[in-house]
């Protein structure tokens, strides 16, 4: 059983970089504490995939005729499919968003959960799931080939794949934080951490 978990960082404009930075020392915290292995990859891990090239020729492409809603979210849209390169070139594994909180979730459980399951994904936005070295390399040549966008709506990673959410009583053990009225991002994973 490997305890790594992975978390994918591509600096984007206009995002307040010391925010996103509290938001992965939190994962980093929460996941160390629940016995896991965190490790932050970046664009130079996902340049080592040999899916990398192509796949940018598709997301650049795709943004020409997107919708003009999408426009002011192209770095998010195009991180959120490139981080599927870092997973292949790190050997695949668990990755989740570095704005999940690890409430309960240990290596153990996350395993025992996933079972003989070599493709996982939450279903909507994706914000935990596994691949082997394998499916992430199949994952990324669907993502190739598909329509990732639909009007204005970036398409999930689960309806792309074909993935039902098998990983459902797994990710209740963990918390995707999102900015509220109470707080941002950071500021609610460190009240988690203080409870």
């Amino acid at each position: 059983m490997n305890n790594n978990i992975y978390a994918y960082y591509q600096s984007i404009p206009k995002t307040n970089q010391g925010e996103e930075f509290e938001c992965a020392n939190w994962w980093k915290t929460s996941w160390t504490n629940r016995g896991w292995n965190p490790i932050m990859l970046n664009k130079s891990h996902a340049q080592a995939s040999n899916l990398y090239g192509k796949l940018q020729q598709k997301l650049v492409g795709m943004m020409y005729g997107a919708a003009p809603e999408l426009h002011n979210r192209i770095d998010w849209i195009m991180a959120r499919f490139t981080r599927w390169c870092a997973m292949h070139a790190a050997g695949g594994g668990w990755m989740s968003d570095y704005d999940v909180y690890n409430l309960d979730l240990s290596p153990e459980t996350a395993y025992n959960e996933l079972g003989s399951t070599t493709l996982a994904v939450n279903k909507g936005k994706a914000f935990l799931f596994y691949a082997t070295k394998e499916h992430a390399e199949n994952a990324i040549k669907k993502f190739i080939s598909s329509d990732l966008i639909k009007g204005a709506s970036v398409i999930s990673e689960s309806t792309i794949l074909g993935v039902k959410d098998n990983i459902e009583d797994t990710a209740k053990l963990v918390k995707h934080i999102q900015d509220t009225k109470k707080g941002s991002r950071s500021v609610l994973m460190k009240g988690l951490f203080e409870k």
